[in-house]
């Protein structure tokens, strides 16, 4: 994670990125589900962070790691994501699942603003999202899905998707990618 650009100006940093990364992950892998709860998560199990990271300034708040993570590249940070787990040994396994899914209650009538759509690349053996890249709309998915692709290493894997992602390029860049492909129609 040391490649990561630190997307804060550094006068006000009070957290290394480094261990708002690696405390957000210790947390996510036992089962926290939002900012509060790795907040959370931080504050029970300080000591034994501090037995491999320094936290001086003790746990970021939840508004700090909403802020942060909200400002990281995502494409850096999935790239540092699966360099960690290359480098851990662990193996996502051979099925990415790709579907487009709306976020419900993510729309602003008043001001005029969509839902939010996101599609997102699952590892169903991993039970990890790999991936995911945000639509304006859901027609979007079809240019969507190739960008999402672009960020997954796809060798010996079978991607499934549904009749939205049937299209000979979205195929033509999972073989690209040496991956395999099972479409629905």
């Amino acid at each position: 994670f040391e490649n990561l650009t630190d997307p804060r100006m550094e006068r006000t940093r009070r957290h290394e990125l480094f261990e708002l990364v690696i405390v957000a992950l210790c947390a996510t892998i036992a089962g926290s589900d939002g900012w509060a709860d790795i907040e959370r998560f931080g504050i029970r199990r300080l000591e034994w962070l501090r037995t491999f990271l320094r936290l001086e300034n003790g746990i970021p708040s939840h508004d700090t790691f909403g802020r942060v993570f909200s400002r990281l590249d995502p494409a850096g940070l999935v790239t540092c994501i699966k360099q960690w787990l290359d480098d851990i040994g662990l193996e996502i396994g051979k099925h990415i699942a790709i579907d487009g899914k709306t976020l419900r209650g993510s729309f602003d009538r008043a001001a005029g603003k969509n839902p939010l759509h996101l599609v997102s690349a699952w590892a169903s053996e991993a039970r990890m999202t790999l991936g995911q890249v945000a639509t304006d709309v859901k027609s979007n998915e079809i240019t969507a899905i190739p960008l999402l692709l672009e960020l997954l290493d796809l060798k010996g894997a079978t991607v499934t998707i549904d009749a939205m992602g049937c299209q000979k390029e979205i195929a033509a860049k999972i073989i690209e990618k040496k991956g395999h492909y099972l479409l629905a129609l």
